[in-house]
């Protein structure tokens, strides 16, 4: 009976502790930035870095990072909970939800024996659904020099290659700095290499503000083309039939650096 009697005292101690607290927090003014997306974020301020962030505190502990260029004002209010921005989305670097862009510059480095290095420029357009997924769809153009000389491959000549692509991404942190996984997949038109393409990659997103980030990515690509090849045994034969060479694909590593904003 002593036992139930103290936990119950405990309990509303306890009870009157938090409720104390809560009063308390409500008589306090509240330090309260007000971010040029229309959101808020209250606490402490923390830390001032001149001409680049404050750090502020919220009620739960949290620590959150806010970039100057994407604050329009810092006050004092009465005391009110930390509103939910919805969906999970945070204020600071990390992915922001509506319109997302990309401009990225790539190189592709052959890991075949028909494919050759090539370089190239690409964009990517659409919508931050969730601060994990995004959506959207992208064309670009790549260039490869053709330099094999030997009759087993094609003739010297230069392959231009214009893809048109979907691409999904997911961003595995909310932070500054994130690892995201990256694929494209689409049809690219072209002199030579033309036909399915396919470009899984593994990156890293480095924020600047809201909108601004760099994002550098290593990956593996597969694009369709209509060059062969062929061992001295099959060559002697085919050339002999004089039998048509099947289409093989290019494959090669991506390499990738852009923007995004």
């Amino acid at each position: 009976m002593k036992r139930i009697i103290l936990i119950l005292a405990l309990c509303l101690l306890g009870g009157t502790a938090f409720v104390h607290a809560q009063t308390q927090n409500k008589k306090e003014k509240q330090e309260v930035v007000k971010l040029k997306n229309g959101h808020r974020v209250r606490g402490k301020i923390v830390t001032y870095a001149p001409l680049d962030s404050l750090v502020i505190q919220e009620d739960d502990g949290t620590l959150q990072t806010i970039y100057w260029n994407s604050i329009k004002q810092i006050t004092k209010e009465d005391w009110q909970p930390q509103q939910s921005m919805g969906s999970d989305f945070t204020p600071g670097s990390g992915p922001q939800k509506g319109y997302r862009g990309f401009f990225d510059l790539e190189y592709y480095k052959s890991i075949d024996a028909i494919s050759q290095d090539h370089f190239g420029f690409s964009t990517t357009h659409g919508y931050q659904f969730k601060p994990w997924l995004f959506i959207g769809a992208g064309a670009g153009m790549k260039i490869s020099h053709n330099k094999h000389s030997k009759p087993d491959f094609a003739k010297k000549t230069d392959f231009y290659m214009f893809p048109v692509f979907g691409d999904i991404r997911f961003d595995l942190l909310k932070g500054k700095f994130s690892p995201y996984l990256d694929c494209r997949l689409g049809y690219t038109l072209g002199n030579k290499a033309y036909g399915l393409m396919f470009n899984p990659s593994l990156g890293c997103r480095m924020g600047l503000t809201d909108k601004l980030a760099i994002n550098a990515s290593l990956g593996y690509s597969m694009q369709s083309t209509d060059l062969a090849v062929v061992t001295q045994k099959q060559t002697a034969i085919w050339h002999h039939k004089g039998s048509n060479e099947q289409n093989n694909p290019y494959h090669c590593l991506s390499i990738k650096l852009g923007i995004e904003f």
